[in-house]
């Protein structure tokens, strides 16, 4: 008899029973069956339940009905490479941000229906999750939706040898944040010198100058620092990018500085108005072995006269196939005018 079946057959025998022990511990047999069938490797990692409403840092985490309040509490409950998961409803700010994600292998999901997400919004300067130096290696976000983080900090930040950290299905600079001035400087900001090897980052929505609050000030993806990373399928409207100087604002939707043989594929960007070349995907000097293939980027009245694209690197180092401005195929500029 299958585990589902077993599991079936027991809540049949407890059907009206009043103990609080015996439905806790068919609660905790249903969740790790559940787990099982997200792809939580049954027996070699916890799963842990927050809510933010609803949950107390008391409880054991370890149901729905016991769930904690805060994602910090149930980091701390976690064990490095064990794959962990923790299970987060009705987030807000409950938590001290920023969040370190400070255990490798840790999955992180976000519960909402569709076509929901958890929401968070930081209510000071500082980042909403955080990767400190050598923290968070083969860790997973998913399904979050961030709002601001007070102008200078990122909603992701990865400071360095984080590695194979996996982000989709999330959105970055949500309109209800609450107070116009909270804004996201990147959606998700990796940084150096302490290089970051692969990760994946895909299926993601990053609004830039949209009306209302919560929006990013500045690049979708900022990747200073990064080799054998992935970023695909993902979508950036209107991001201002960053200003270079000379060069003006560039790379709101993917700025790549020090990256080797990182891919940008299949992303859509909706270029900022008024920007300068290079407002889509930007890649700059230092990055070498790079792949950019299949991207689009709008074509309005404002931006029909820009490049979306930019290479700056002064030789063919890196891989630039199927780009389109609009409905025309384009090659990267290699200079900015």
């Amino acid at each position: 008899m299958g585990l589902g079946n077993v599991t079936k057959a027991i809540w049949t025998l407890l059907q009206g029973t009043t103990n609080p022990d015996v439905v806790a511990l068919y609660n905790n047999l249903y969740q790790r069956l559940e787990g099982a069938r997200m792809d939580a490797r049954q027996g070699m990692g916890n799963i842990y339940f927050v809510d933010g409403f609803h949950g107390d840092d008391g409880h054991n985490g370890l149901t729905p009905a016991a769930a904690f309040q805060s994602i910090r509490n149930a980091l701390d409950q976690c064990v490095d490479g064990r794959g962990d998961y923790i299970y987060c409803y009705n987030l807000w700010r409950q938590d001290t941000f920023p969040i370190d994600v400070d255990v490798n292998g840790v999955h992180i999901i976000g519960v909402a229906g569709p076509p929901g997400y958890a929401g968070m919004s930081v209510p000071t300067d500082t980042a909403t999750f955080r990767f400190l130096p050598s923290d968070g290696d083969d860790s997973e976000i998913a399904n979050f939706a961030f709002g601001g983080t007070g102008g200078t900090h990122s909603s992701i930040e990865l400071e360095g040898d984080n590695n194979n950290v996996w982000i989709h299905n999330c959105t970055f600079g949500h309109l209800w944040c609450g107070e116009p001035a909270v804004v996201c400087l990147d959606g998700i900001h990796i940084e150096g010198p302490a290089e970051i090897h692969g990760g994946l980052i895909e299926d993601c929505w990053f609004y830039g100058n949209a009306v209302g609050a919560g929006k990013i000030s500045r690049c979708g993806i900022y990747a200073a620092w990064w080799m054998l990373g992935t970023v695909r399928n993902n979508y950036f409207l209107k991001c201002p990018g960053k200003d270079m100087g000379e060069l003006g604002p560039v790379g709101g939707g993917i700025l790549l500085q020090s990256c080797n043989q990182v891919s940008l594929i299949h992303n859509k960007i909706g270029i900022a108005d008024a920007t300068h070349d290079g407002n889509g995907i930007y890649v700059d000097a230092g990055c070498e072995g790079c792949l950019v293939a299949q991207n689009e980027a709008s074509q309005g009245v404002a931006e029909d006269a820009k490049i979306p694209f930019v290479d700056i690197h002064a030789g063919d180092f890196n891989d630039w196939m199927c780009n389109q401005n609009g409905v025309t195929m384009t090659d990267p500029a290699t200079v900015v005018s």
